[in-house]
């Protein structure tokens, strides 16, 4: 049974009024709790989805489990429950605080509930009525116990797009060559006085490329870009180290860089090259100084993630040493009209 006494009152979240739980399982019209107001049915959920995750070897089953943990702790969590007849959690979902462009959200069911119909079911309850708004613009793909293709049937059905994000690392031992000077393209440390010339050269990659549907939260790409350089500088994304992170410029602006973090150990966070400054080596250069000073500073295996929509990046990675982590693909299913996308990326 549900481990708090009564039916609580539901606090708003994130601009969604929801209403008392009620007993129906099965029913379209039943309604959702508030996943704050019952931490114990919460975690047990979250619990399934990490052991599941662990049996298939996810890098990332208890980091994400903790996270659930410690702002259920703070009571910062977003998210909702559905309960069977006998008060047993059927599904969870939660998400990030909406931005303007929406809701990023992860489905967990429970044990014994983990179907295609039940995860169809409870999609609709979440996309009608008061729990509609902020809609949802992309959803995580590990739901453990539905299938890929049924995971696929559901949200392709839904005008989502799927794609994978894979982590890769440089193994120890492995150098990256250091090429022969560019005249006019010095690399040089960057620092916080940079972060405006930052935000500009992510605005001139992304303006044209479906990457930037991974992470928007508004419309207005300066504004995404600004957002962006400031989550990686000020503790979004773990500690930024300045000591491993570099730029190239060119007739007084930035036109590539690399930006590192210390993040579940040595994360370069963001590799950008100017559109009208590539294929000159630039980020080859970079990468090999951010992958030396890393490695300096104690991180001996520097690691990455990269989209697989992105295929030029894929093959300069792995060109440079980089092998893809057992365990570290995920997909995410994005809404790319809701995020400003009229095209669809490479196959």
């Amino acid at each position: 049974m549900p481990s708090s006494v009564g039916a609580p009152a539901l606090r708003a979240m994130d601009s969604t009024v929801l209403v008392p739980m009620v007993r129906n399982p099965l029913s379209s019209e039943r309604a959702l709790a508030d996943a704050q107001e019952f931490p114990a049915e919460t975690l047990r959920l979250v619990g399934q989805r990490r052991d599941a995750l662990r049996r298939k070897g996810d890098l990332w089953a208890d980091f994400f489990a903790d996270e659930v943990r410690r702002r259920i702790e703070n009571g910062s969590f977003l998210g909702v429950l559905w309960f069977g007849p006998g008060g047993e959690p059927v599904a969870l979902a939660h998400w990030e605080p909406a931005g303007e462009v929406g809701r990023r959200g992860q489905v967990y069911l429970g044990e014994g509930f983990q179907r295609r119909s039940v995860l169809e079911a409870f999609l609709n309850r979440l996309e009608s009525g008061p729990t509609a708004h902020p809609p949802f613009v992309s959803w995580s793909d590990e739901i453990p116990g539905v299938s890929e293709a049924d995971r696929e049937a559901v949200f392709a059905g839904r005008g989502f797009f799927g794609v994978v994000r894979a982590d890769m690392r440089l193994p120890a031992g492995i150098e990256l060559p250091h090429l022969a000077p560019l005249p006019g393209y010095d690399p040089r440390a960057l620092s916080v006085a940079d972060e405006t010339r930052m935000a500009e050269l992510l605005f001139r990659v992304y303006q044209e490329s479906p990457e930037r549907a991974l992470f928007a939260t508004t419309l207005d790409q300066h504004e995404e870009a600004r957002r962006g350089v400031w989550n990686v500088l000020h503790g979004e994304v773990g500690e930024w180290l300045p000591r491993a992170s570099f730029g190239i410029e060119r007739d007084g602006r930035l036109i590539a860089l690399t930006l590192a973090n210390d993040f579940e150990g040595g994360l370069i966070a963001e590799v950008g090259v100017d559109p009208s400054h590539r294929r000159q080596g630039l980020a080859r250069r970079l990468l090999s100084l951010t992958t030396d000073a890393l490695r300096s500073a104690g991180f001996g295996v520097p690691r990455l993630v990269v989209s697989m929509w992105n295929p030029g990046a894929v093959r300069l990675y792995r060109s440079l040493g980089f092998e893809f982590v057992p365990g570290g693909a995920s997909r995410i299913w994005l809404n790319l009209r809701a995020l400003g996308v009229s095209r669809p990326p490479p196959p």
